[in-house]
C-alpha cells in the first residue's frame, strides 16, 4: 500500500505540472555527454508497455455471489451441495423497467446521450475552425513563397527590362486581391455555418428550459420562487432577443449571456425539492440531479462556443487587415516603380525579400502555435467526450441484463433467494465453499479498470516470476482507502502463503499515433516537466506537456516526436 501511495503522489505531481506550455531550453548542455548516462529510450521503438500492480494472498474459504445492480431475479441455479465449475451460471438478473430507479436512470442516459451529441458537434466545429485557420496561414505562407520566387526572377531582369518587373508587380497585386477574396469568402462561410449551428443549439436549450419549467408531468415546490421567476424572466428576454441577423460582437455577447443563463437555470433546478405529497426518499432526486448536470454542462458548452466563435471572428479581421496592408504596400510600390532607377529598384527588391522572409518566419511560428493550440483544444474536448462516453457506458450497463458465474470449481453451501425477487446491489444470492480447505486466492488492487479475462504475470515479493493467470472476478465495490478497483484470481495452489504480497504485471499496447515513455525519464521542475533529449553526442533539455499516466508509463502530448532518443 505504501508503494502505491508513493506512486500515486508522484503521478499527481506530474499531472499538476503538466498544464504548462511547451518550452525548449535552446542551450545545448555541453558538459553532458551521452556516455554519462546509463540508460536510453527511443520514442516509439515499442508500442507495448507494462502496468505493474500489487496483490495480496488470502485463504479462500467461501465465495459470496451477490447482485451488482437493481432488478428482478430471473433465474437462479444454486442447489446446496451441488458441484459447480467456473463457467456455471449461478443467476440471471433482468432490469425492472417499471421501477422508478430504472426509469430515472433511463432519463439520465438520454440526457447524457444528448450532451454527447452536442459536444460531438462542438468538437467537429472546433476541428473545422482550427483547420481553416491553419489553411489560411499555409495559403499566406505559400503566397509569400510565390512572391519571393517572383522577386528572385525580377532580379535577373532588372537591368534589361524594368517593364517586366512592373508586370510582375501587377501580377503580385492581382494575386493578393484574388487570394484575399477567396480566403475571406472561406472565413465568411465558416462564420455563417458556425452561427447557424449555434442558433440551433440555443433554440434546443431554450426548448428544454421551457419544457422543464412548464412541465405538468409532476408537481414541484421551490425553495426559491424568486430564483425561478428570474429564470422565466431571463428566458423571455433571451428568446425575444435571438436573431439570425446579429453582428459578430452582438452574437458573442449573446453567447456569454446564454452561458450565464444556463448557470442560472442549473441553480434554480438545484434549489428545487420534491413536493410534500412525494416521500422524502423518492428517487425524484435522481431526475433533478440529471437536469442539474444537463444545464451545468450546457453552460460550459456555451463558454466553449463563445471562445470558438470569438476566435473565428478575430481571425477574419486579422486576415483582412493583413491582406489590406500587403495590398496597400504593393500598390504604393507599383505607383512609385517608374520613378526608381535600376539601382533603387534592386535595393527595393532586396528590402521586399527581407520583409517577406521575416513574414515567413512569423507565419512559420504562427503555424507551429496553431498546431499546438489545435492539439491542446482537441485533447481537452476529447477528454470530455471520453468522460461522457464512459458515463454512458456505465449507466447503459446498469440497465442491461446481468449474468453471474461461479468462477470457481467448488460446492454450493447455501442459496439465499428464490426466483421472482426484487434485487438491490450487493444482495446475497448464493454461497460457495471450497472442497479443499487449503485453497488460497489473490486480491489485485488496480487504480485502472481491468477487463475480466486479462492475462497477468505474477511474481513474489522478491520479484521472482511464479506463473501467469487469468483475472476472473471483479468485486462490486472499491477499496475504501485508496479507491482502487479490486479483482480476484481464485484457487491459487502454489508456493505462496496467506497475507503474502505479490507483484502483478499486465502487458498493454498503445495507439500507434500516441507517444508513451517510461515514467522515470520525466524530471519534474517548477517551470515544467523535463526530459533529456539526445542530439548526436550532446544532451538538450526539452520541456514537454503530459497527458495520462498508465502504470509506469506517461503520455506525451507535445515536445517529443517518434524516434527521438532520450536519456535518463
Amino acid at each position: 500500500m505504501r508503494r502505491f501511495s508513493l506512486l500515486f503522489i508522484a503521478s499527481a505531481s506530474l499531472f499538476f505540472i503538466a498544464g504548462c506550455w511547451q518550452k525548449i531550453d535552446d542551450t545545448v548542455l555541453s558538459t553532458w555527454s551521452v556516455q554519462g548516462f546509463t540508460t536510453t529510450y527511443t520514442v516509439g521503438a515499442s508500442q507495448f508497455f507494462q502496468t505493474t500492480m500489487y496483490g495480496t494472498v488470502f485463504a479462500d474459504t467461501i465465495k459470496n455471489i451477490v447482485s451488482n445492480r437493481w432488478g428482478m431475479l430471473d433465474y437462479i441455479n444454486c442447489q446446496p451441495w451441488k458441484q459447480v465449475s467456473k463457467n456455471t451460471i449461478i443467476a440471471k438478473i433482468t432490469p425492472n423497467e417499471g421501477d422508478l430507479t430504472y426509469q430515472n436512470s433511463a432519463i439520465q442516459l438520454s440526457a447524457l446521450e444528448e450532451q454527447l451529441s452536442n459536444l460531438t458537434t462542438i468538437f467537429s466545429l472546433t476541428e473545422d475552425t482550427l483547420a481553416i485557420q491553419q489553411t489560411m496561414l499555409r495559403d499566406q505562407y505559400d503566397n509569400n513563397s510565390t512572391l519571393l520566387a517572383n522577386l528572385d526572377k525580377t532580379e535577373w531582369y532588372t537591368k534589361s527590362s524594368l517593364a517586366y518587373q512592373e508586370d510582375l508587380l501587377d501580377q503580385q497585386y492581382e494575386t493578393l486581391k484574388t487570394s484575399k477574396n477567396v480566403d475571406l469568402d472561406k472565413m465568411k462561410t465558416s462564420i455563417s455555418n458556425t452561427y447557424k449551428q449555434y442558433l440551433i443549439m440555443i433554440k434546443d436549450a431554450l426548448k428544454k428550459v421551457n419544457d422543464v419549467f412548464t412541465s405538468t408531468n409532476f408537481t414541484l415546490s421551490d425553495k426559491d420562487p424568486t430564483l425561478k421567476q428570474e429564470v422565466l424572466s431571463e428566458y423571455s428576454r433571451l428568446k425575444t432577443k435571438i436573431s439570425d441577423t446579429m453582428s459578430a460582437s452582438e452574437f458573442s455577447a449573446y453567447l456569454n449571456d446564454f452561458s450565464d443563463f444556463m448557470t442560472l437555470v442549473a441553480s434554480s433546478v438545484n434549489a428545487t425539492t420534491p413536493s410534500t405529497n412525494l416521500p422524502q426518499s423518492s428517487s425524484m432526486w435522481t431526475s433533478i440531479d440529471g437536469l442539474y448536470t444537463t444545464f451545468t454542462t450546457l453552460a460550459t458548452t456555451f463558454v466553449w462556443s463563445k471562445s470558438a466563435f470569438d476566435t473565428l471572428a478575430s481571425s477574419y479581421d486579422s486576415l483582412k487587415n493583413t491582406y489590406n496592408s500587403q495590398i496597400k504596400t504593393l500598390d504604393t510600390n507599383t505607383d512609385n516603380f517608374n520613378d526608381n532607377t535600376a539601382e533603387s529598384t534592386k535595393l527595393q527588391i532586396d528590402n521586399q525579400k527581407a520583409s517577406l522572409q521575416l513574414a515567413q518566419k512569423t507565419l512559420a511560428n504562427q503555424l507551429d502555435a496553431a498546431d499546438q493550440n489545435q492539439s491542446l483544444q482537441l485533447m481537452s474536448l476529447k477528454n470530455q467526450l471520453l468522460t461522457l462516453q464512459q458515463n454512458i457506458a456505465v449507466l447503459s450497463n446498469s440497465l442491461q441484463w446481468e449474468v453471474l458465474y461461479a468462477w470457481v470449481e467448488w460446492i454450493v453451501k447455501m442459496r439465499a433467494l428464490g426466483e421472482d425477487n426484487k434485487l438491490a446491489p450487493n444482495t446475497l444470492l448464493c454461497q460457495i465453499t471450497p472442497t479443499d480447505a487449503s485453497n488460497t486466492s489473490i486480491q489485485i488492487f488496480s487504480y485502472q479498470r481491468l477487463a475480466l479475462g486479462s492475462k497477468v504475470a505474477i511474481a513474489d515479493q522478491w520479484g521472482q516470476f511464479l506463473w501467469t493467470w487469468i483475472v476472473l472476478y471483479e468485486y462490486p465495490y472499491k477499496d475504501p482507502t485508496t479507491q482502487n478497483y479490486i479483482y480476484e484470481i481464485p484457487v491459487v495452489n502454489f508456493a505462496v502463503k496467506e497475507n503474502e504480497r505479490v507483484s502483478i504485471t499486465l502487458s498493454q499496447s498503445a495507439d500507434k499515433n500516441d507517444i508513451w515513455i517510461p515514467l522515470q525519464y520525466i524530471s519534474p521542475r517548477l517551470e515544467g516537466n523535463l526530459v533529456r533529449k539526445k542530439i548526436w553526442s550532446w544532451i538538450q533539455n526539452i520541456y514537454v506537456n503530459l497527458g495520462d499516466i498508465n502504470g509506469e508509463y506517461v503520455q506525451i502530448i507535445s515536445g517529443l516526436n517518434i524516434w527521438d532518443e532520450i536519456v535518463q
